[in-house]
């Protein structure tokens, strides 16, 4: 079996280095200690230092608000503190829109849409040093409404109306109508008027317009009241009648006979015309009052008709006779197409009437004025 040479354990210590290797281990603590200063050197500096070394302060304070539609201004109080600031980062929802001086404590976000929000922060540089952003501040851009809705023209069963678009905003997508809180129609936003149709006479009415940019709508423009003109004459009116002239002497009539009455109206109206129709009577003093319908209509200022009646007799013979009536509104009477009060004529034509083969009745007429109030 071969053999192995055999070591002393723990081995003998090794003998110390002649010569040069004493020389080197004097040397150890100088350099540790060179070492030892150049560290305790750099600490010292970054101590001094440090202090002096400041970062920019963000503003405290920062204010925004929407002039217009598409506009925000953004202010904000000086930075105090820190590094000296010489320009401000202006950021909208996180990303930045804008810089400015130092000297500059405010500015103009413009190209906005109507009726959004916005978040603005403001950072404050010095060379490339930045604060972390101050507090947020949020607005929302002006949603105008329109301005100026004024009535047009009102007739018995429709009404017109015009607007403007707000100053402070563009020109909106459309305009929504409203009345009585409800949508009833949309137009283009480059239609500034709208006619609504079909209403009943004599009624109030009550429209709001608001502006559109999108899905963004204002709030409502203030109250318009509209009301659409009354039927001249509606219902049981009071009438005074006075005979102003007859044919002759043998007339069963005499100047200066009077009578009052009752006529019944109701009428028919349209955007553009009203026509009444009267019930109405022939009831003078001693008569049996004969009773005729009569449609009016518009006539100037006022309403005329004619109609047929039997109201005179020629011997023992009814004369068919024509009356013809024409009124209109006295001055300063007229209420939104209503009549307060009234005056006109009556006019009563007898043919000429055979009533036996020897006796005849002329050509005949009677005039009246008549009077009525309503309301």
């Amino acid at each position: 079996m071969a053999t192995q040479d055999a070591f002393p354990w723990p081995p003998p210590s090794a003998a110390p280095p002649s010569g040069p290797a004493r020389t080197g281990r004097r040397r150890a603590p100088w350099i540790i200690a060179l070492s030892a200063v150049v560290v305790v050197g750099l600490a010292v500096g970054l101590i001094v230092w440090a202090p002096w070394h400041k970062v920019p302060v963000a503003p405290a304070v920062v204010h925004a608000q929407s002039p217009t539609a598409t506009s925000v201004l953004v202010s904000w109080a000086p930075s105090k503190g820190g590094a000296t600031v010489d320009h401000y980062l202006i950021l909208r929802d996180g990303k930045q829109v804008g810089d400015v001086p130092a000297s500059q404590t405010s500015y103009a976000d413009n190209g906005l849409a109507p009726g959004t929000v916005h978040q603005y922060t403001i950072v404050a540089a010095s060379g490339t040093q930045r604060s972390s952003p101050s507090l947020v501040t949020k607005v929302t851009t002006l949603a105008p409404s329109p301005v100026g809705l004024a009535v047009g023209q009102e007739t018995w069963t429709t009404v017109d109306f015009h607007w403007s678009p707000s100053p402070k905003g563009p020109v909106p997508s459309e305009f929504v109508i409203y009345s009585g809180g409800s949508s009833i129609a949309v137009v283009p936003g480059t239609i500034d008027s709208y006619s609504v149709t079909g209403l009943t006479p004599g009624t109030a009415y009550q429209y709001q317009v608001a502006a559109k940019w999108g899905e963004q709508e204002s709030r409502l423009s203030p109250d318009l009241s509209a009301t659409t003109l009354a039927p001249p004459l509606q219902g049981d009116v009071p009438v005074h009648v006075v005979t102003t002239s007859t044919p002759g002497s043998g007339a069963s009539l005499s100047v200066g006979q009077k009578w009052d009455d009752t006529w019944k109206f109701s009428s028919n109206c349209t955007g553009n015309t009203c026509t009444l129709t009267t019930n109405a009577e022939f009831a003078a003093p001693g008569f049996t009052a004969q009773p005729f319908t009569m449609t009016l209509t518009s006539s100037g200022s006022g309403y005329a008709g004619t109609t047929k009646a039997d109201v005179t007799k020629c011997g023992s013979i009814n004369v068919h006779n024509t009356v013809t009536l024409r009124i209109t509104p006295d001055k300063g009477a007229v209420h939104t197409g209503g009549w307060n009060a009234w005056s006109g004529t009556i006019v009563l034509s007898s043919p000429y009437v055979m009533a036996t083969g020897t006796t005849f009745c002329p050509v005949q007429f009677w005039d009246f004025d008549v009077t009525g109030t309503h309301g």
